[in-house]
C-alpha cells in the first residue's frame, strides 16, 4: 500500500466536510471545503501533538413549506481527524481565514538532522 494510501486511512471523520492532504518538500497543507462556514463556526485542535482534528457545525436548514425532492446541502456538527506524520512541526501550524468557503491549514515539516559518521 503506497504512502498516500496509508495516510488517506489514517483518518476519521464524522458528520461531512470535504477534504484535501498535499505535501511539499517543506510542509504538509490540509484544505477543507467549509462553505457558509466562518472563522467562528470551526475550531481546530491538535491531539497529544500527533492529531489534527477539525470540527464545527454547519447551521440547521431553513424550514421551507411543502415538500422536499432533494436534499444535498450539509447540516449538523462535523468533526475530522487526521493522523499527522512524524516529520511535522505541530507548534508552527498555521490556520488560513476561510475564504470563499475554504480553510487551508499548514503543517510545517521538521528539517531533516543529518550527522556525518566518520569512517575509521
Amino acid at each position: 500500500m503506497s504512502a498516500s494510501r496509508k495516510q488517506v486511512l489514517s483518518s476519521i471523520s464524522c458528520g461531512q466536510v470535504d477534504a484535501d492532504w498535499t505535501e511539499d518538500c517543506d510542509s504538509h497543507f490540509f484544505i477543507f471545503d467549509v462553505p457558509g462556514l466562518t472563522v467562528k463556526d470551526v475550531t481546530l485542535d491538535i491531539i497529544d501533538d500527533i492529531h489534527l482534528q477539525i470540527s464545527g457545525e454547519f447551521p440547521p436548514e431553513r424550514n421551507f413549506p411543502g415538500k422536499w425532492h432533494t436534499k444535498e446541502r450539509r447540516t449538523g456538527a462535523f468533526r475530522r481527524t487526521f493522523q499527522l506524520p512524524q516529520d511535522v512541526l505541530t507548534s508552527q501550524i498555521r490556520a488560513f481565514d476561510v475564504e470563499a468557503g475554504v480553510l487551508v491549514v499548514k503543517v510545517p515539516k521538521r528539517k531533516a538532522f543529518v550527522r556525518t559518521i566518520p569512517i575509521a
